[in-house]
């Protein structure tokens, strides 16, 4: 009688032994579920808001976060929209690892000791690094170094995981596609040092170059660029040409000092790619803001006669230089200036 007895409460209590659990919801979706919000459904599978608020764990031993059907050992499923990224963190943010306790960290993958005994925490995807700054590292194998981050310095390594300033490239870089600077907009050159290191040369302004382009009728006077700093010493080259492939190029000293108004431009040299030997032009320093520029051996072409090219330089004032074109025909200057002192 005994044994019935116990035979009738084991068939009795298998049933359940083997049964989906379910808290908050009488429909459970897998060996574990739990409704958060209560918005199931009593039958049928919820809909994609209802498995929002949900947490399931499958008969396979994964876990869904707002998934009732996870394909991994942890899917998470955010079906919510963030609302803001910066800040602080998104409204709905899918997966959110936190430390509120002041300059704890918030993530260790994996703790480790570096070579003089220090522990470190090494972060990352495929990490292999010992050293005692603690590195966050993404290699394609372990103990490469793709892209490093030395937690202690915020240095940052591309190909090398002890990147020695703030971006370190262990390898050659590409810009694809670089901006135009238009008018006179300030353009710094970068030199790099027998380190690769990349730097400004002899000081934060030398080198600097400004630029613009600009096209003036016959025997009419426009600025041809402002905007030139103050206290500056400059070589500017100013370019004309015309449809027939004729250039004239003209180098110009420059100083630009407002005080005592000590601004003034003078002609050096240029060329002009004639079929004569004479391909320098006639420099007339009328003043120490104004010269006058006249070239030879310009062939009548495009309704331009031999004065086409010359013009004349002013500055009126500190920081801008005019063009008088003196030629016939209306044309496009451009001119560069660059600081050297």
């Amino acid at each position: 009688m005994r044994k019935k007895f116990i035979l009738l409460c084991l068939l009795a209590v298998a049933p359940w032994a083997y049964s989906q659990v379910g808290i908050n919801t009488s429909n459970p979706q897998g060996m574990l579920h739990v409704d958060g919000g209560k918005d199931n459904p009593s039958t049928g599978i919820p809909n994609t808001v209802q498995q929002a608020n949900d947490f399931t764990v499958t008969s396979a031993g994964r876990v869904g976060i707002g998934n009732i059907a996870p394909t991994s050992n942890l899917h998470i499923v955010n079906n919510g929209t963030a609302t803001s990224i910066g800040g602080g963190e998104a409204t709905n943010t899918g997966l959110l690892i936190e430390n509120p306790v002041t300059n704890n960290s918030i993530l260790a993958i994996l703790r480790t000791i570096g070579t003089t005994g220090i522990k470190q925490a090494v972060m990352g995807i495929n990490p292999n690094f010992n050293g005692n700054n603690g590195a966050f590292i993404i290699s394609r194998i372990p103990g490469g170094s793709d892209f490093a981050m030395d937690l202690t310095t915020g240095n940052i390594g591309v190909a090398t995981n002890i990147p020695t300033n703030t971006l370190d490239v262990a390898g050659s870089a590409r810009v694809r596609t670089l901006d135009v600077a238009a008018g006179a907009t300030l353009i710094t050159p970068v030199y790099t040092d027998p380190n690769g290191v990349l730097n400004k040369a002899v000081s934060n302004v030398y080198g600097t170059v400004i630029n613009n382009t600009v096209n003036i009728a016959s025997g009419a006077t426009n600025t041809l660029i402002t905007g030139i700093a103050d206290g500056g010493i400059y070589k500017a080259v100013v370019s004309v040409s015309n449809s027939c492939g004729r250039v004239a190029v003209a180098d110009y000293y420059v100083t630009n000092n407002n005080f005592n108004s000590a601004f003034s431009i003078k002609g050096i040299n240029g060329l002009l790619n004639t079929d004569t030997t004479d391909k320098a032009p006639a420099f007339t320093e009328v003043n120490r803001n104004t010269t006058s520029v006249v070239w030879s051996g310009i062939p009548n072409c495009a309704g331009g006669t031999n004065t086409a090219f010359s013009y004349t330089l002013t500055m009126p004032s500190a920081g801008t230089i005019n063009l008088t074109n003196n030629g016939n025909v209306s044309l496009e200057y451009r001119i560069v200036l660059t600081r050297i002192f």
